[in-house]
């Protein structure tokens, strides 16, 4: 099944989740326009009939004969309004019901999605995609009901009541018609070919923005100005170039259609006046099937406005239902176990991993680490060999190719994704904080957490010296990705994060990393408390700040070179000896 297929049958079914709204939607609004279109320019008609035959016998006192028809005329005129009135507030209702359940399958789908797949999108392109998808659902709903089911329905209902006078007349319309709609179907798929190409120019050009901006710190601080404007220039340019083709597409479609309409008219035209020349049309009937001919050419002049939309629509949609349509990375079991952290013994068995964007790197093959319950574990070993890779299969960010990693016995990739990262508290290298304030960040862990305990852990984490200087305190927002903040105001928000949180076993990838000596010292009193009766796995480059762990592993290449306590590995000169040789100030020489 095509993508475009794909994308009408999910916005299909969104509707059919209010089957009977949508029905009553789509039948009030058509018989409406069926009154108003069809139903009142009849009478109209015949009205004009009785007129000529009385003027022809040059009777005078008729007048009170048209009555019944003007009656008709105005009371199915306002029934029509009333009906058609009343369609389009059901509509709205309709999409407002349904563009909520768009979004949130949109988001939920992202935020179930791994780090990987998000690794490889530009946040910026996710969202431009998605605002364009519910849009489109707008657009296509109502093109569809409001257009399309108008459209075919008065066309085919007049050209059937033309043919109960002018056959030859509704004959020559019908096969016009077909005509029409299949040269119109044709020049829009081709170009479908130039809308498609402005769609994706259109997010590359969306994704570079937000990425410049998002990185706006790293821009200004290796003087990137220039070479991002040139760079968004560029896009901006080409996706111009690319929507101008597109444009010029259409005109080119809407002349071939504008010659098509004056060929229809003059056919009509020319077949009524020799059907009433020869005394089978009436005036009133020749009238009216001049304003259904006037209405049978807006409604396909519109047709091609209708499938331009569509086309539109149906391209800006595109890209999120093949986003949609990829599989999730990770996923919850079918039958998951209840998770029962009774120690928080960590076993990774006879583990492979394979990087899925590489199948040729294998990381860890027949990895094997087995961790006690509320021992303190240090991971150290150059970049690239491993360390947060470890702790991020840990957390189940990516799934292992083989073998197993488990806790207390129970095997991860048989848990709620959800259940396992409640019970780990993440610190990671790079703490990202969400635009929100001080109270929502160090809560995130812990949502339902009062003020006091957030002031609590943010003291332990030495956050509140800086925090209570702030003119909101608390209630600060730290600016997108927390921006506003330092890297190491940063990093002790997180740690007050995850000393609020109080999992039962802890991650900390390079926790200290951003502070300053004697920030950090502070901090890790904290952490070593934080740590007791707690399973903790730490990654540190700065040795000085593991030394004191049950065992450090030292990885290489994703295999276990050594494993020891500070003064064994030492003793054993190998390579945390050299790299504890080569620290300059407690950092790792890379």
């Amino acid at each position: 099944m095509g993508t475009t297929q794909k994308t009408l049958r999910l916005f299909w079914r969104a509707n059919m989740r209010f089957k009977w709204l949508f029905t009553a939607t789509a039948g009030i609004w058509l018989t409406g326009m069926i009154l108003q279109k069809i139903i009142v320019p009849f009478i109209g008609a015949q009205a004009i009939d009785l007129l000529v035959k009385q003027v022809n016998g040059h009777s005078l006192d008729y007048w009170p004969m048209f009555l019944p028809y003007l009656a008709g005329v105005l009371a199915l005129g306002l029934v029509a309004l009333a009906l058609i009135d009343l369609g389009l507030v059901l509509l709205s209702r309709l999409e407002t019901k349904v563009r909520p359940l768009l979004r949130n399958s949109i988001f939920d789908y992202l935020m179930n999605q791994s780090l990987s797949f998000h690794a490889n999108k530009f946040s910026g392109a996710l969202v431009a995609q998605a605002n364009r998808f519910t849009a489109a659902y707008v657009t296509l709903t109502d093109q569809f009901i409001i257009t399309f089911l108008r459209m075919f329905t008065n066309v085919g209902i007049a050209i059937v009541f033309i043919a109960f006078f002018a056959p030859m007349v509704a004959l020559a319309m019908t096969i016009w018609t077909l005509f029409f709609v299949y040269i119109n179907v044709t020049l829009t798929r081709r170009r479908m070919k130039y809308s498609r190409a402005a769609a994706a120019a259109d997010s590359i050009l969306t994704g570079h923005l937000a990425d410049a901006i998002g990185n706006i710190g790293a821009v200004k601080g290796f003087a990137g100005e220039d070479a991002e404007k040139a760079t968004h220039s560029d896009l901006a340019y080409d996706h111009a170039a690319k929507k101008y083709r597109s444009w010029v597409a259409a005109i080119r479609n809407d002349a071939v259609i504008g010659m098509l309409m004056v060929v229809l008219y003059f056919m009509v035209l020319a077949l009524s006046i020799y059907a009433a020349m020869e005394g089978a049309l009436s005036i009133g009937l020749l009238l009216l099937i001049q304003v259904y001919v006037t209405q049978l050419i807006t409604e396909l002049w519109g047709l091609s406005n209708l499938m331009r939309q569509i086309e539109q629509a149906v391209t800006d949609a595109e890209e999120m239902t093949d986003i949609l349509d990829e599989e999730v990375q990770v996923t919850d079991p079918a039958k998951p176990e209840k998770l029962r952290i009774q120690k928080g013994t960590i076993d990774f068995k006879d583990m492979s991993f394979t990087h899925s964007d590489d199948k040729s790197d294998t990381l860890f093959e027949d990895f094997t680490l087995h961790i006690k319950a509320g021992e303190k574990i240090g991971l150290v070993g150059h970049s690239g060999s491993g360390k947060t890779t470890l702790t991020r299969l840990l957390l189940r960010f990516s799934d292992i190719d083989a073998g197993s990693i488990e806790i207390d016995g129970q095997n991860i990739a048989r848990l709620w994704q959800s259940d396992l990262r409640k019970v780990i508290s993440y610190v990671p290298q790079e703490p990202i904080l969400f635009h929100r304030s001080l109270r929502e960040n160090i809560a995130y862990g812990k949502p339902q957490a009062t003020l006091e305990e957030v002031q609590a852990a943010a003291e332990r984490a030495h956050a509140a010296e800086f925090i209570e200087k702030l003119p909101l305190g608390y209630n600060t927002l730290v600016g997108e990705r927390g921006i506003k903040l330092s890297g190491g105001q940063r990093q002790r928000i997180a740690v007050a994060r995850a000393i609020l949180k109080d999992a039962p076993i802890l991650v900390l990838d390079e926790a200290t990393s951003a502070l300053d000596s004697e920030s950090e010292k502070l901090i890790q009193a904290s952490l070593k408390e934080l740590m007791k009766k707690r399973t903790a796995i730490v990654i540190a480059h700065r040795l000085s700040t593991i030394q004191q762990m049950d065992r450090i592993v030292v990885l290489d290449n994703g295999t276990i070179a050594e494993q020891g306590s500070h003064r064994e590995l030492l003793k054993q000169k190998g390579i945390y000896a050299e790299l504890w040789k080569h620290q300059s100030g407690g950092f790792l020489e890379e």
